[in-house]
């Protein structure tokens, strides 16, 4: 490693590490305003607070401006070296465009795989440790009822389900199908259902049983049955708002078990699967873009090129936002809406490089 490398891995580095824990400070002084009434009306001691809510906050903001703190990082020194004439020095002896985007990108590396341990594993963590901190202090925590479940117990059974209340542990609407060779053989319905914590069974209410044997169809009613379906209050939890508490080998497992269940609407967990890794892959763009926009001497002093870069910065993450609400909500396949930014945006980066280094 050369002088030149630890010079601008070092400027890099501290240029960062600055810029992410001002930001870490004022974002925990603006939620403590806004959250001051929650924290003086629950019973949680002051420990308790920066243990289960402060410390686990700061990985999940963190990981998200990581790529825009790349991104100011490379454009504040980089515009600095540029207007103190270093960089133009440092073509003058010899060096190389290219040879100066080399730490860079060794930095840039360095950042994207902190990044990626965070998205996969840490930030995942510390989102269960502040999500059961607000269920168990907060009253807006996430959701205690779900709706409209469908769910394939094994490839003859599903069930339906209009509506389940976890406070209460009961269920509204419950309609259960068991089928062979695709023809329906056996229905279960009932307008109340509620988990046996004792016996782990499920307690059906006002029930109506129907069985078919191809040509006759029987109905028989029942106020009160017991069954044991392969199903527990926790399946029904909205996963969809709680998804960002799941590890990737924790939201891997949960899809395929979705997945044999014939689960639909899943697109929302695949964008968050792939978007923990697209998310690591954008600092490099940025960091590129950043060099390509920073590099030159301007006449206008370092707030041009800075103006620039936040310029391309606010239309790479609106156009993130928008292609991954495309794949949540429209239908777009979850690998186009989440990489297609970043496909985007190299061209760009490149053609910007490209462009500078002439």
């Amino acid at each position: 490693m050369t002088i030149l490398d630890k010079y601008i891995i070092k400027k890099f580095l501290s240029t960062f590490v600055f810029a992410l824990v001002l930001f870490f400070v004022i974002s925990i002084v603006i939620d403590l305003v806004e959250r001051i009434d929650d924290f003086i009306n629950c019973e949680a001691s002051v420990g308790t607070i920066i243990t289960n809510y402060y410390l686990p906050f700061i990985p999940w903001i963190g990981a998200i401006l990581f790529p825009l703190f790349v991104f100011i990082s490379v454009l504040f020194f980089t515009s600095k070296l540029a207007s103190q004439s270093e960089i133009i020095a440092l073509l003058g002896n010899g060096v190389s465009y290219y040879r100066i985007i080399v730490p860079y990108m060794v930095t840039a590396l360095f950042l994207a795989s902190m990044l990626y341990l965070g998205n996969h594993y840490l930030v995942p963590w510390s989102n269960a440790k502040k999500l059961a901190f607000e269920n168990t202090y907060f009253s807006h925590g996430y959701k205690a009822s779900a709706q409209n479940i469908h769910m394939r117990l094994s490839p003859n059974e599903f069930i339906y389900l209009e509506n389940y209340n976890h406070h209460e542990n009961e269920g509204y609407k419950f309609a259960y199908e068991k089928f062979n060779k695709g023809l329906l053989v056996y229905k279960v319905k009932c307008d109340r259902l509620e988990w046996n914590y004792k016996h782990k069974n499920w307690t059906l209410h006002n029930c109506t049983v129907r069985t078919y044997d191809g040509k006759n169809e029987s109905m028989t009613k029942m106020p009160k049955m017991e069954e044991n379906y392969k199903i527990v209050p926790g399946d029904f939890i909205l996963k969809a708002e709680i998804k960002e508490a799941m590890t990737t080998p924790q939201l891997n497992e949960f899809l395929i078990q979705e997945e044999s269940r014939g689960a639909d609407n899943l697109e929302r967990f695949y964008v968050e699967r792939l978007r923990r890794t697209a998310a690591c892959f954008s600092l490099l763009i940025m960091t590129l873009i950043g060099i390509a926009v920073a590099a030159r001497k301007s006449r206008g002093g370092t707030g041009v090129p800075i103006a620039v870069g936040l310029i391309l910065s606010a239309a790479y993450i609106l156009f993130m936002q928008m292609s991954t609400t495309f794949s949540n909500q429209a239908g777009l396949n979850p690998y186009l809406g989440t990489w297609m930014p970043n496909i985007l945006f190299t061209i760009i980066a490149v053609f910007l490089i490209i462009k500078a280094q002439k």
